[in-house]
């Protein structure tokens, strides 16, 4: 057992030292001492889970596995409120170390006992081991389970692997790969629809399942044009799981610090002072996003594990669990970093949790991103012209002297001046329910009116709110 705390580490600050970020989303600083009468400073994040239009998902850098990216970077192109470092990754190649989940699609697995925290398309959170299971069938064969899912081979099992891998499988000329892919276009049926040998290419719309050691003689058998179903079971107590990143140790639950840092493969170094990150659960449900400052002479020495459970109790957490810590740890609130790198700066991570308020837009069933969040305006969505514009494929054109923005895609042109309630399309002028306008240095225009005129549908979905994008290629257009 750990010994108790003589006093609290930490306390929240006065009602006025606290600041809205957006509806129930707060920030605050907090400062104190440690058990060793060190300065302490860190920040905190509370986040109320039922707001409208509020979202708490994981971020990966550049949108694959293997890259890096800061905090501020992660945030600020996702149009964050607020954001924390997210789960170890091998700092060498960008690799999480542990379990990846994003917007319900598995991204990594990994053997390793640590702590998993989940996020639930309600933004709830939960805590505890991941262990999916992951199976493919072959036409009318049996289930076959897959051992791995985007990292190396396995060497006698099964390795899916996607395109959050990159451009190739694993270990060329060592196997059997099986690459799937839609048997036609837009099908949610799928086929295998070549063998190789190892390193195979992986599909924008597919996969490739490696075979390696005793399993390669499943694949052996296995033809062209063969039927596939892959399935997922997350596992009991995580239901409705949206994203997840393994970190860990756990460090409070059901109220009371628990001090197994150990058990979980913590060792040496790891134990000491240390700027430390970590996300917790009140007894009101609200979500927690703690970071303590460390390694910083006068400013703040950072704690150990065990001092960051106590201080989680401190701010009312009722389950907790630490992220990454040390150079990687980081709060972003905003457009800036409030947290003090302790290598005096921003270390590139390979992924992050992030708070968002925005009307999410989808473009042919993908998610699109700005940096500037969506505005609706008289009940018309806005967005920044520059992402739209590119999503959409077309040129642009800024006027700095008119204020004018030009776009052309396919044939098609349309103009929009800041400010002014009408557009010009392909020449004819039409009015606006929303004109262009300035947010945060970028100029945002009506979504609708300028997916139409560049040849997209444009819907509203009600539950959940959202855009909906489908745009025909330009050769369609024409």
């Amino acid at each position: 057992m750990g010994r108790p705390a003589p006093q609290p580490l930490v306390a929240r600050p006065p009602a006025g030292q606290i600041q809205i970020l957006a509806p129930g989303v707060r920030y605050y600083p907090i400062s104190g001492r440690t058990w060793q009468g060190e300065p302490l400073k860190g920040h905190v994040v509370e986040v109320d889970p039922g707001q409208a239009l509020l979202e708490v998902r994981v971020a990966v850098a550049g949108d694959a596995l293997g890259n890096k990216e800061t905090l501020s970077q992660l945030a600020a192109r996702h149009g964050a409120v607020a954001a924390v470092n997210g789960g170890f990754f091998d700092p060498s190649r960008g690799h999480p170390i542990g379990s990846l989940v994003q917007d319900g699609q598995l991204l990594a697995t990994s053997e390793i006992l640590r702590t998993s925290i989940g996020i639930t398309g309600r933004n709830q959170v939960q805590f505890g081991y991941f262990a999916p299971r992951v199976s493919v069938r072959f036409g009318s064969s049996g289930p076959l389970a897959v051992a791995r899912v985007n990292t190396s081979p396995a060497p006698g099992g099964i390795t899916l692997y996607t395109p959050a891998w990159g451009e190739r499988a694993g270990s060329a000329g060592d196997g059997i790969d099986v690459v799937v892919r839609p048997e036609t276009e837009k099908s949610n049926r799928y086929i295998v629809s070549e063998i190789g040998y190892g390193g195979s290419p992986i599909p924008g719309d597919g996969y490739v399942l490696a075979f390696r050691g005793e399993a390669v003689a499943e694949a052996a058998v296995l033809a062209v044009g063969t039927p596939v179903i892959l399935q997922f079971d997350w596992g009991p107590g995580w239901e409705g799981l949206k994203h997840l990143v393994t970190a860990g140790p756990l460090l409070v639950d059901e109220g009371q610090p628990v001090l197994q840092a150990i058990m979980e493969g913590f060792r040496g170094s790891v134990l000491e002072p240390a700027p430390r990150t970590a996300i917790g659960v009140d007894g009101k449900g609200q979500l927690l996003l703690v970071e303590v400052d460390g390694r910083l002479k006068d400013w703040s020495a950072g704690v150990t594990l065990e001092e960051l459970a106590y201080l989680m109790t401190d701010l009312g957490a009722v389950r907790a669990a630490a992220l990454d810590g040390g150079g990687s740890s980081g709060l972003w609130v905003k457009g800036k970093l409030v947290s003090r790198p302790s290598d005096g700066r921003e270390r590139g991570l390979a992924n992050a949790i992030l708070v968002l308020r925005q009307v999410p837009v989808y473009l042919n069933g993908k998610r699109l991103f700005f940096d500037v969040p969506p505005v609706v305006d008289k009940g018309r969505t806005l967005v920044p012209m520059r992402g739209i514009f590119e999503a959409l494929g077309a040129t642009v054109h800024w006027d700095e002297k008119t204020k004018t923005v030009t776009a052309a895609r396919g044939g098609r042109t349309v103009s929009l001046t800041l400010g002014k309630g009408e557009a010009l399309v392909n020449g004819k002028t039409l009015p606006l329910d929303a004109p262009a306008r300035a947010v945060e240095g970028r100029t945002m225009v009506p979504l609708r009116f300028v997916g139409e005129a560049l040849g997209a549908a444009v819907s509203w979905q009600n539950a959940p709110p959202a855009v909906i994008i489908e745009v025909k290629s330009v050769d369609q257009l024409r």
